[in-house]
């Protein structure tokens, strides 16, 4: 059984066609549990119907407040009991084969690495507009993504999983939870959890239709100098360094003691980075490898953001 999160907030122009795909999943035993945090417009309403007209593959669970996305998420996730756990955005389509090849995938890693090791399958994501009509074959490559860029220096400052494409196994899920309020996000946490205590393996097939529209929480951007000088400009080439260090000061806090002397000093060290100084700081990044995907990307962290942050 899969457990298929599902997060939704004023979602009923897309919500249905994505409903629909979930249901669609061939070869794969799923549950959907939504969550929504108190959408105005009729996103209960189809949500309702799909519970109503399939009660054994779809609930819908209650939490007071708002809690954002990344808040419904972490939430969901502490009331998961599935051995599997996928992520589900509102305005995607998911690929019929989707869950099946995580699965498949995901059982493979388990007979070789044990089904206690924490693991992580994740895919690419075709970019398309909100029409549905193509903008790139990969999200890995239209992003400027590389998602073999798995060290954990690497994974401190840059992500390469995509919430919406992954599938967590029931030992990446106990490691992982509860998600702290420090976390940058919650797909970013379970891939930081997975990284030192487990693996991660990507899928080179994009299984989600990763839909852009005018409200997309994340969303995609085109890898290059326009769009990268651009964010610079408009955020003060700040980057989120401050969130970067605050999420791995969290998880320092909770693994200290599992960590190795060598995780622990790089982890520590890069959540009080502002300590050392303007030239150490970068003298600690560049000798621990502790940098981005790219030229562009590096130059900002090295000489536009500021570390001091």
């Amino acid at each position: 059984m899969i457990e298929v999160l599902l997060a939704t907030y004023n979602g009923q122009a897309f919500l249905t066609e994505q409903m629909n795909s979930l249901l669609a999943q061939e070869g794969a035993e799923l549950r959907v549990l939504a969550r929504d945090d108190g959408s105005l417009d009729g996103t209960v309403e189809i949500l309702e119907r799909y519970a109503r007209d399939f009660p054994e593959r779809v609930s819908i669970l209650h939490s007071p407040g708002r809690l954002g996305g990344q808040g419904s998420f972490s939430w969901l996730l502490g009331q998961a009991q599935a051995s599997y756990v996928a992520f589900c955005d509102q305005d995607d389509v998911w690929a019929s084969n989707k869950l099946r090849s995580l699965f498949e995938r995901m059982q493979r890693l388990e007979s070789e690495l044990g089904k206690d090791t924490p693991l992580l399958v994740h895919s690419d994501l075709a970019v398309v507009d909100r029409n549905l009509q193509p903008i790139h074959t990969s999200f890995w490559s239209y992003s400027g993504i590389n998602p073999a860029r798995q060290e954990l220096a690497q994974i401190l400052v840059k992500n390469t999983v995509t919430g919406c494409a992954l599938l967590a196994n029931r030992a990446l899920i106990e490691k992982a939870r509860p998600i702290p309020d420090e976390a940058a996000m919650h797909d970013h946490w379970l891939a930081l959890v997975a990284t030192v205590f487990g693996h991660i393996e990507e899928i080179h097939e994009p299984l989600v239709v990763y839909r852009q529209h005018a409200n997309n929480a994340v969303g995609a951007q085109a890898y290059g100098w326009h769009n990268i000088l651009k964010r610079f400009l408009s955020s003060c080439g700040r980057m989120d360094i401050t969130r970067l260090r605050r999420q791995a000061g969290a998880f320092y806090t909770r693994f200290a003691k599992q960590l190795s002397p060598e995780q622990g000093a790089l982890i520590d060290g890069f959540a009080h980075l502002p300590g050392r100084g303007w030239f150490g700081r970068r003298i600690f990044l560049l000798h621990h490898g502790i940098l981005m995907p790219g030229l562009i990307r590096n130059l900002a962290l090295l000489f536009c953001v500021r570390l001091g942050k």
